[in-house]
């Protein structure tokens, strides 16, 4: 699987405490229009870890199905678990799912070589090309660039989705890659950076409110208009900062509301952002000449 440009971490629309299928079809409706290359539903951003298996399914079943082979369709399945993690990514595999995004497993905190030993497992048995999610900020497990160039000669490992913040590890990593698997960004405002060094694009949050922009910066940076690119990410500086003024995925759901797309609703322990982040979104949202009008359903 030959993964690169734009893929959005898709949120997950509820209304009255369960998934909201109508506004999901319009999210993925809008990310189609645009021209992204793929969405991955049932991650952070899309709350995958609190939903209900009959919930999580359903979510990948109808995604697939509007999809209909326009974009790639990528999803999360990592859990603490190596057993688990294979398990649900044959599920994804049954449920048309083209790859999986598998985090490091949280809370245990395995070493090196069990991390090394997990993906190996899940891409040995799980079906699925495999995109190695390093976030450690929310699972206090790094894996190192030693660790990656490793995983890196296996056929089904296709990419790593490399979420430090740091363009000096961005380097490590390709570097000890080597063209052997995909790096893509996991950091919406070190994107062009990265596909400059040799990056292969990003898992972005962003793409949920304003994916056109960020299909045009991609289709810019490929003409080798890298000025004009930097331009354009500049511009989506300050979305960037709002939707993470709180966690992820308060602020881009409550984006998405003020958009109109979207009920305010988010899934406990989650809570909707405070009335500070909303004024800031909704100036953000105005600079880049949006309409808002909350949703009405």
């Amino acid at each position: 699987m030959n993964v690169e440009g734009i893929y959005t971490a898709l949120v997950t629309p509820m209304r009255k405490g369960t998934v909201d299928f109508e506004a999901l079809t319009v999210l993925l409706d809008r990310q189609l229009a645009a021209e992204v290359h793929g969405v991955c539903v049932c991650a952070t951003t899309g709350e995958g870890s609190l939903l209900r298996q009959e919930e999580y399914d359903v979510v990948v079943r109808a995604t697939v199905q509007r999809i209909g082979g326009r974009a790639k369709v990528v999803v999360a399945t990592g859990t603490y678990a190596t057993w688990a993690t294979v398990e649900a990514t044959r599920r994804a595999q049954d449920l048309g799912a083209d790859a999986v995004l598998v985090a490091a497993p949280a809370y245990v905190r395995p070493s090196q070589e069990g991390l090394y030993a997990h993906f190996v497992a899940v891409a040995d048995h799980g079906g699925l090309p495999v995109i190695v999610y390093n976030v450690p900020s929310r699972t206090s497990c790094d894996i190192t660039p030693s660790t990656l160039a490793r995983l890196a000669g296996h056929e089904r490992i296709v990419a790593v989705k490399e979420a430090t913040g740091s363009m000096q590890r961005v380097q490590q990593v390709l570097t000890g890659v080597r063209g052997r698997m995909a790096v893509l960004s996991g950091d919406d405002p070190i994107t062009l950076s990265l596909l400059v060094a040799g990056g292969a694009g990003v898992i972005c949050t962003a793409s949920n409110v304003v994916p056109e922009r960020w299909t045009s910066l991609w289709r810019t940076f490929r003409r080798g208009e890298i000025r004009q690119a930097a331009t354009a990410q500049a511009a989506l500086l300050g979305l960037h900062e709002a939707l993470f003024l709180e966690t992820n995925p308060g602020p881009v759901k409550a984006a998405l509301h003020l958009l109109g797309l979207i009920e305010p609703e988010i899934r406990l322990p989650l809570t909707w952002p405070t009335p500070p982040t909303l004024y800031r979104l909704t100036a953000e949202l105005e600079l880049l000449e949006l309409k808002v009008g909350v949703a009405t359903r």
